[in-house]
């Protein structure tokens, strides 16, 4: 049957006849490796996904590692911060407060200004019933023993006395705050006798001069400066320096 066609195209014929299972297997294994690597080609540009939970498992497994992930990283990033705003804190130095600062000027300094006001203190005690210990530790906490701009040369504000309406005297701003200037120190002790027994304190005077407590007290609670916790540090600067 092959004598009409040419003897090449015959002579294939006949081979794929013989051959036309092999043939098919080979071209199926063919098909196949095609089919697997365009797949693979495919999933190289396709994002990858998260894994599926297994079977039987709630979805919400499976998402557990990365939520775990998340909550480390933003963990760790507040720590970080956490230990910044710890370091920069510490590195802002602290307010000390005047009794501190006070404590610095040594023992020597401190009773040499307690003995030298010592009498003045008396004098105001007897004169205006203010009690001598209250107006000697007013005037060591707010002078620092003397040694405050305001209070030293021809300052004399041993007591940090606001300007008012009615000082008329000298006036000097410190940091913004003016505050009263006096000739000598002893008007300055005289200054303070009258301004913690009239206007806004004049009713500390029905305190006894016994009641230092009260007086101290009194005077944190009308604001005499804004030293924080008044009282107590009058109270400690008696103690400390026996008043």
């Amino acid at each position: 049957m092959y004598y009409n066609m040419n003897p090449q195209a015959a002579h294939i014929k006949a081979y794929l006849q013989r051959n036309w299972f092999r043939l098919s297997i080979a071209a199926l294994l063919i098909f196949v490796a095609l089919k697997k690597d365009l797949s693979f080609k495919l999933n190289l540009n396709t994002p990858v996904q998260m894994e599926q939970a297994p079977e039987g498992l709630p979805q919400e497994k499976a998402v557990k590692s990365e939520r775990y992930t998340d909550n480390l990283t933003a963990s760790t990033s507040t720590a970080k911060t956490e230990h910044f705003d710890l370091t920069a804190a510490a590195r802002t130095p602290k307010k000390l407060l005047a009794l501190d600062r006070l404590q610095r000027m040594g023992k020597v300094r401190i009773q040499h200004y307690i003995e030298r006001f010592d009498k003045v203190a008396q004098s105001e005690e007897r004169k205006f019933g203010v009690p001598a210990e209250i107006t000697m530790a007013n005037a060591l906490l707010h002078s620092q023993a003397g040694t405050a701009a305001w209070a030293e040369g021809e300052r004399n504000n041993h007591f940090l006395l606001p300007c008012t309406d009615d000082w008329k005297g000298k006036q000097k701003s410190y940091d913004g705050r003016c505050l009263r200037q006096y000739e000598n120190a002893w008007t300055s002790f005289r200054d303070h006798s009258f301004y913690i027994t009239t206007g806004t304190y004049g009713d500390l005077k029905t305190l006894s001069i016994d009641d230092i407590r009260g007086w101290a007290a009194a005077l944190e609670d009308k604001e005499f400066s804004d030293e924080p916790e008044l009282g107590r540090q009058l109270l400690e600067v008696i103690r400390l320096y026996d008043l």
